[in-house]
């Protein structure tokens, strides 16, 4: 590997930790970091931590006053109620494309994934089944625009949907049940639009 692909190698993997770490909680609004310190804990230089730390603040998880602090963000109630209606209208919008292109196999690994969407006990798990689904309907795309937004946002998505869930009401399974059924006939307009009713934005 030459010089330039391992640094952005080392960039991918302070990014990916980092993150990591923000999102499960390790790390919490408000702690401080410090290039110097996160450095010599991953072994790396500060080059690869500080660019690391410039695309997290990009994407909302840290925080950075100039020559004060850099920190990880607060997560705020305005971050989470945008996350969820980004989330809920790119998710139907990626729904729609990709049941015109999978294959009948996609289709069938689909629904196993709406019903773990469905059966979740809790909303950590309904977050991860959500992005379990995102994934696999951005591959399904087959768009390349769809899965370069996908990685750009998987970080800050995580974070963000944290507390996230369906509709809790009497329409709630009739709704999953459309789903399930728009979804193996490839009904791309009634699932794109029961996907974003099961979320309270249709």
């Amino acid at each position: 590997m030459d010089g330039r692909r391992r640094a952005s190698a080392l960039v991918d993997a302070a990014y990916r930790s980092l993150g990591e770490a923000i999102v499960d909680g390790r790390l919490q609004p408000g702690d401080r970091l410090r290039d110097v310190e996160l450095a010599a804990l991953m072994g790396i230089s500060r080059t690869p931590v500080r660019e690391a730390l410039q695309r997290l603040e990009r994407i909302g998880l840290v925080e950075v006053a100039a020559n004060r602090y850099t920190r990880v963000a607060s997560l705020t109630d305005r971050a989470r109620t945008d996350m969820r209606e980004y989330a809920a209208h790119t998710i139907a919008g990626v729904l729609h494309v990709a049941l015109d292109r999978a294959t009948d196999e996609e289709i069938a690994e689909t629904l196993a994934l709406l019903d773990a969407l469905r059966d979740a006990p809790s909303s950590r798990t309904y977050v991860g089944a959500m992005m379990a689904l995102y994934s696999q309907l951005v591959a399904e795309s087959r768009n390349v625009v769809f899965r370069k937004a996908f990685e750009q946002t998987d970080l800050v998505l995580r974070r963000n949907l944290d507390g996230w869930e369906s509709i809790d009401d009497d329409t709630r399974e009739p709704l999953f049940r459309h789903l399930r059924e728009q979804t193996a006939r490839r009904d791309a307009n009634g699932a794109s639009w029961t996907f974003l009713a099961l979320h309270g934005f249709a």
